[in-house]
């Protein structure tokens, strides 16, 4: 496929664009103090070269916009076949999205429920065997000793009997699970 040439000069589009691109970055990072040029030649010379880039890229933009134009009007399944295409993925990228809500939703039920019915008397879960869904051990799964929490040296008992220490484990499991700032 060949390339446009744009009418004021005998080179295509593409390099002009480039070349403006390149002029306009050369005069932004210029730094001459001692060259004697003063500030006001300098912005003049930004603002010529910035308007030069300006133009090109509108003159590419519209060069783009007429060949979409002759794509729809000659081939118009194109624009159907591209349409769909990014209904596709956004359909797609949308039901991933959906998955993960439902997923985190079935670990927060499953958190709370743990909760609800205490450490020692909640049966597993029957859409989540094994392990927690954040790599942990499940609250009503084998532990550490009553009495001890993990991180807590041997020895050292928490006050208050099971309830407390069972608040105390729900706490550090959340903490664990980042939902809980640590201490």
């Amino acid at each position: 496929m060949s390339t446009p040439n744009n009418e004021a000069g005998g080179g295509n589009l593409m390099d002009e664009f480039e070349e403006a691109f390149q002029a306009c970055l050369l005069s932004l990072t210029k730094q001459e103090p001692n060259s004697g040029t003063n500030k006001e030649e300098i912005d003049l010379e930004v603002q010529k070269t910035t308007n030069r880039f300006i133009d090109v890229a509108r003159q590419m933009e519209a060069f783009f916009l007429q060949k979409r134009f002759l794509v729809s009007t000659l081939k118009p399944h194109m624009l159907i076949k591209d349409e769909n295409q990014d209904l596709s993925i956004e359909i797609a990228r949308k039901e991933t999205l959906l998955q993960k809500h439902y997923n985190r939703l079935e670990e927060w039920k499953a958190c709370l429920s743990d909760i609800q019915q205490g450490v020692h008397n909640r049966p597993t879960h029957p859409m989540m065997p094994g392990p927690c869904p954040t790599g942990m051990q499940p609250m009503g799964g084998p532990g550490p000793r009553p009495g001890l929490m993990s991180g807590m040296p041997p020895g050292v008992q928490l006050p208050g009997g099971p309830q407390h220490l069972l608040q105390a484990q729900q706490v550090q499991q959340l903490r664990m699970m980042g939902k809980l700032p640590p201490k």
